[in-house]
């Protein structure tokens, strides 16, 4: 199914005034494009227009190219080089007085300052994109809302996150940006099982299985699959062989974990590796295979060594923890729980800076 949003565009740049008006939208359909995983294409079309301009450079197309090559770096693996392509943009455009890329470009910023807990960042440039954006800047305000939804989410405060979420659906559906919905849909079902993992570790007795993990676990996928995304999409099976963990289906989720988890870890999911492995001993183990078992215990031990974010070590040392005790090797299993301890500890800080910044900076209710 064709994006409604690829075709409005492809229709506008066949009527576009001027052959400048028609590159810019080029850039627009390629920035889409990067996010679906398109990247042969976005590639031609980038090269397509770096000669079209080389002998005579313009700020809001070395802007465009910019954003457009940071989208490239972060869907095809989550790449670091992201942030400094979208920083390029965001200062070539606030620069030049392009207040529409500047608000977009600081959206995208905002996006991977949650996704790396720097909530002072993130919060600035949500404040910056809602600000600069014009009401029918779908584009900035649909990412910058998703932004604020997902980080009040991932607060605990859903009640909160909730009205940001349906503004950031409304923004999506007006312009017909189909990849933004699937990201709405992902990160809803990822934070879901993220929930789900803290519930189990810190509040045992009040955890129930919870159908709707696999539910929105299986529409990000059909979703995905609907419109063509090809952008991260090893990253689908793994978030179902988690929460098949967490439902204890962990033939189903071994199965899902030796298929996709190496290409997982390739586009990007390596920050997660230890919690990842852990589950996947949890699995070996309940199969009835020790050795194997033992074996990624003691790879997720190592790369829960590394430095990352208590929200990702967090729930890997408590199911290492778990899978230690049914070793019989209490001395481990002790060790896993006291750093699971101190990491949901540092998780919990982390949730309510969240929470605090953007109360600060953009309050509890959407514009």
């Amino acid at each position: 199914m064709k994006s409604r949003l690829l075709g409005r565009l492809d229709t506008d740049i066949k009527a576009a005034p001027t052959p400048f008006a028609a590159d810019c939208l080029r850039c627009e359909r390629a920035a889409y494009l990067a996010r679906q995983g398109e990247t042969d294409e976005v590639s031609r079309e980038l090269e397509a227009l770096r000669k079209r301009y080389s002998a005579r450079p313009n700020s809001e197309l070395s802007a465009w190219l910019h954003l457009i090559e940071g989208l490239l770096c972060h869907y095809r693996d989550l790449s670091s080089n992201a942030r400094d392509k979208l920083t390029r943009a965001h200062a070539l455009s606030a620069g030049a007085g392009l207040k529409r890329l500047q608000a977009l470009s600081a959206a995208w910023l905002a996006h991977l300052d949650y996704l790396r807990m720097d909530a002072a960042s993130m919060a600035r440039h949500v404040a910056e994109a809602l600000s600069l954006a014009s009401a029918d800047h779908h584009a900035a305000l649909a990412r910058a809302k998703l932004v604020v939804a997902q980080a009040y989410h991932d607060g605990g405060r859903f009640d909160l996150a909730r009205p940001w979420y349906d503004r950031a659906r409304l923004h999506a559906t007006a312009d017909g940006d189909d990849a933004t919905l699937s990201a709405m849909i992902w990160n809803m079902a990822s934070l879901r099982v993220a929930g789900w993992r803290q519930k189990e570790a810190c509040e045992p007795a009040a955890l129930g299985a919870d159908a709707q993990a696999m539910l929105s676990a299986d529409s990000t996928a059909h979703f995905d699959d609907m419109l063509g995304v090809k952008s991260l999409r090893s990253l689908q099976p793994i978030l179902r062989a988690q929460v098949c963990t967490l439902l204890g289906r962990t033939d189903e989720a071994l199965a899902l974990y030796l298929s996709h988890l190496p290409q997982a870890l390739g586009q990007g999911m390596r920050p997660v590796e230890g919690v990842l492995l852990a589950d996947r001993a949890w699995c070996h183990l309940r199969a009835g295979g020790v050795d194997a078992a033992r074996a990624d215990a003691a790879s997720a031990a190592s790369a829960l060594l590394l430095p990352g974010d208590f929200c990702d070590r967090a729930p890997g040392h408590s199911r290492l923890a778990q899978v230690y005790e049914s070793l019989g090797e209490n001395d481990a299993a002790r060790a896993q729980r006291a750093l699971a301890t101190t990491a949901w500890a540092g998780y919990r800080i982390d949730q309510a800076r969240l929470v605090d910044a953007l109360d600060s900076a953009v309050g509890a209710t959407p514009g």
